[in-house]
């Protein structure tokens, strides 16, 4: 039998009006993401914009398991069009405040955007399980890793053009009207709430940290779900969090200021490519697949070490950016599939506090260690690092299948639904 193409996702009307969204989202989160240290850094100050920055990565990680919990009780769609109406708010705090003015109200800016963020990003992994068929999963994933890195590309590049003649406040109204847009597909889309047959959800806070209870029980149920959370804990610590930067640092001094534009044009391929390439994979043994993929990545801190041409270092982050593309692909496939639909908002919460809860720390402390350790002993720490928790993970049952061992029965998969997908 054939397996489902991409034909047959685009075909998908509603897939087509997720991903619309989706994409003026992302094209336009990029642009804020270029436009706001224009803003905010000539009146205020680089100190200012870390704050900034500092204050919105803080309420997205205090906020993730409450949007994972939120997501698992109400409409995704919803919940996604209300994260979009915050960060429409966060962004016309900007564009009010960032230049001039009272400091608290950009701080309130900051701290819807997170707050958006934490609301949306679990409801967008668990939505995209409810909008698709499982075997069009790792088609979707595909298109949505390819998406978010060519729509932060011509983000980038779009703001980058508008500045050269359009003052700032103007072009932060792009990201307002891809916010616009985004809520009108997503009311248009009106997933409904996934819930048991006899569920009656319980209110206050205590209910919401038992629902948050639950969603880690039943990570905690599957060792090799957890496993491979556990690692990326450490691989976003020790590797990807620093790399985010140390890359920029030293493709600028290494080869000048022009450089780092080369580097991630690099990037932004080898991720479409990787998330191409894991859609494409169907191995009843995709977890070996996800962490041969994740291994070359060793050869940036390798390149970070080494005085290589400005082609090679090209070349070591394109591909890593391959294997990481290919990874997320299989990875989030394999929770889609292997996840009551019920509970996959708080999954994908656990998921991104384990995968991104320690990555402020690690960018943070990278440029001191290595001003401490020196490059070198630091690259090869963080290739044991990576090897040796990309190749553990396999000894976990399941790990290698990405997928419950036969004959393991998984805790609600056979509840009865009540909804109208």
């Amino acid at each position: 039998m054939t397996k489902p193409g991409v034909r047959a996702l685009i075909r998908d009307r509603r897939y087509r009006m997720f991903w619309l969204g989706q994409a003026t989202s992302t094209l336009g989160n990029q642009v804020t993401v270029v436009v706001l240290p224009a803003l905010v850094v000539p009146t205020r100050g680089a100190g200012m914009f870390g704050l900034l920055l500092a204050v919105e990565s803080a309420v997205m990680g205090v906020l993730l398991l409450l949007g994972g919990v939120v997501a698992d009780r109400y409409s995704r769609s919803l919940l996604m069009a209300v994260a979009d109406v915050f960060r429409i708010i966060g962004v016309g705090g900007f564009l009010l405040f960032a230049s001039h003015g009272p400091v608290a109200p950009l701080l309130i800016a900051a701290a819807l955007t997170g707050a958006g963020a934490a609301l949306y990003e679990p409801a967008h992994r668990a939505a995209l399980a409810q909008v698709v068929s499982e075997e069009l999963r790792p088609q979707a994933n595909a298109f949505d890793a390819s998406t978010k890195r060519v729509g932060g590309l011509i983000g980038a590049l779009l703001a980058g053009v508008l500045l050269s003649g359009v003052s700032p406040p103007r072009t932060l109204l792009i990201d307002l009207a891809t916010f616009a847009i985004s809520l009108v597909t997503l009311i248009w889309l009106r997933l409904p709430r996934i819930r048991l047959t006899a569920d009656v959800p319980e209110q206050g806070l205590r209910a919401v940290f038992t629902e948050a209870r639950t969603g880690l029980v039943e990570v905690r149920r599957r060792p090799w779900v957890a496993a491979v959370m556990l690692q990326g804990t450490a691989q976003v610590f020790f590797l990807f969090g620093p790399n985010y930067v140390l890359v920029p640092m030293v493709s600028q001094q290494r080869y000048g200021i022009e450089a780092f534009g080369w580097v991630s044009a690099a990037t932004f391929v080898g991720s479409v490519v990787g998330s191409v390439l894991g859609a494409k994979i169907t191995s009843p043994r995709p977890g070996l697949w996800a962490m041969n993929a994740l291994a070359p990545c060793l050869m940036t801190p390798v390149c970070l070490a080494l005085d290589v041409p400005l082609w090679g270092f090209c070349a070591a982050v394109a591909t890593s950016s391959v294997g990481v593309g290919c990874f997320m692909v299989l990875w989030y496939s394999s929770l889609q599939n292997e996840f009551p639909n019920h509970v996959q908002g708080r999954v994908f919460a656990l998921e991104a506090l384990a995968s991104f809860g320690l990555q402020p720390i690690g960018l943070a402390a990278a440029p001191l260690l290595v001003e401490l350790m020196g490059f070198t002993p630091f690259a090869v720490l963080a290739v044991i690092v990576l090897l040796t928790s990309t190749y553990a993970v396999l000894a976990v049952p399941g790990a290698v299948q990405l997928a419950a061992p036969k004959g393991e029965d998984n805790v609600g998969q056979g509840a009865a639904l009540t909804a109208n997908t």
